[in-house]
């Protein structure tokens, strides 16, 4: 019996060694994810009519010009485009992102009128439903729904950055931080006069 009883302690104490030995601290440059985001939603939300034209290459920059910037400013806007870089080769998020854009004048009417505002999770949060018609109910679902495909693929796009497994751990870890960095970047970019809470839950208007 005594036998029989070291032999489970022993498979349980391996299974949490294994447990803890599987548990890895994931890296989350919070910056540079918050600048993907922005970098992300200018090119893949702007209908094609309305991105600028772009100019054609004249000459390099001058070596003096380049040398001035400083390495830590070069290594972090490196990063945030190598994670806009590996969302993009994601065709979810990319749809998700141009049928965002294809909403975005119904969207701005209603964050005009105070129906609905940018929540602290980064989802569009009803304000005043007296406001909205059945239509633009639908909308906000349709738009809260591309908005956690959009984040899902920040977080993948964390970890594979971090070299680690893309399992449902590592995406419970960072998936809290893109949720922030999100709503974030959707308070920061909010115009004048629309609602928008605060991490802490309460309500202003900008």
């Amino acid at each position: 019996m005594n036998k029989k009883v070291l032999v489970v302690a022993a498979i349980l104490f391996l299974a949490m060694v294994s447990c803890m030995m599987i548990t890895v601290n994931i890296y989350f440059p919070e910056k540079d994810v918050k600048e993907a985001y922005k970098a992300l939603e200018k090119e893949l939300m702007t209908p094609e009519e309305g991105k600028p034209t772009e100019k054609p290459e004249g000459k390099p920059e001058s070596s003096i010009k380049f040398e001035i910037v400083p390495s830590a400013y070069a290594q972090e806007q490196g990063l945030s485009d190598k994670i806009a870089e590996i969302v993009r080769k994601m065709p979810d998020v990319v749809h998700a992102y141009k049928e965002m854009g294809a909403r975005i004048r119904e969207v701005d009417k209603m964050r005009d009128d105070g129906a609905v505002g940018e929540g602290k999770d980064g989802m569009l949060a009803v304000r005043d439903e007296k406001l909205l018609t059945s239509d633009q109910k639908q909308i906000i679902a349709m738009q809260n729904a591309d908005r956690r495909t959009v984040i899902s693929g920040m977080a993948r796009a964390i970890i594979r950055i971090n070299r680690v497994p893309e399992n449902e751990q590592n995406l419970k870890q960072v998936m809290p931080q893109a949720v922030e960095q999100f709503a974030a970047h959707r308070r920061d970019s909010a115009k004048k006069g629309w609602w928008v809470q605060s991490p802490d839950g309460n309500w202003t208007r900008k």
